[in-house]
């Protein structure tokens, strides 16, 4: 009932009964290290091999959760896509080593700059990132985005041979939950966000663009 895996007849030999007990610790010990490395491979599967932050596959099982958490308890869900302007002059000018290193930088001062264990952020490809908000409306979510934007503009880059300055372009769009509302879908959510992205890049870039909260009752607007 304790667990036992074997009897040991008695009188107990006391050389025998170590052996056991080395053996149980060694199954142990196995067991204990296998399910380390599972929870290690776990970790390296949702995380974006350069970067280090939350990968694709890993944002969409995510954001599909914060999205039904938002319509279960009623509370806003904010999204943010940015993408570095003129990446490609950066891996151009400088080669890819150098635009990787923009990449991680660019990342790490995101990801320092937002709320620890409560937003977060992921690479959806390339240059370009999605922002979670749980519980933040429209208004607050274009000020972190202009915040961050102002972040990545106004504070040089660290490169090999001297500091470089990029800009990033941001795409905002928030779902509020409101009584009888129609459930949005992850894809219109994205979608939105990627749009106001592109609307940012059209209209010069180092921009932040945005809609008003999606759902029934509410209104497209540009920032």
């Amino acid at each position: 009932e304790a667990g036992a895996d074997s009897p040991l007849a008695r009188p107990v030999d006391p050389a025998d009964l170590d052996a056991r007990l080395k053996a149980a610790r060694r199954v142990i010990d196995l067991e204990r290290s296998l399910r380390l490395s599972n929870e290690e491979v776990r970790a390296l599967s949702i995380r974006d091999a350069l970067t280090g932050i939350f990968n694709r596959v890993y944002l969409t099982e995510r954001l599909h959760q914060e999205l039904k958490r938002s319509q279960r308890y009623g509370h806003p869900l904010s999204v943010i896509m940015c993408d570095i302007d003129h990446f490609k002059d950066v891996n151009d000018q400088h080669g890819h080593r150098a635009g990787d290193q923009i990449l991680k930088d660019f990342v790490n001062r995101i990801a320092g700059s937002i709320r620890i264990d409560v937003d977060w952020i992921a690479r959806y490809g390339g240059e370009e990132f999605l922002i979670v908000l749980p519980e933040t409306d429209l208004p607050s979510s274009y000020i972190v985005a202009e915040r961050l934007r102002r972040l990545v503009a106004e504070t040089p880059f660290h490169l090999k041979g001297g500091k470089f300055r990029i800009t990033a372009s941001f795409g905002v769009t928030s779902y509020r939950p409101v009584l009888k509302a129609e459930r949005i879908t992850l894809d219109q959510l994205m979608e939105q966000a990627d749009e106001f992205l592109y609307q940012a890049k059209r209209e010069g870039r180092n921009t932040v663009r945005g809609a008003s909260p999606v759902g029934p009752e509410t209104k497209g607007c540009a920032a």
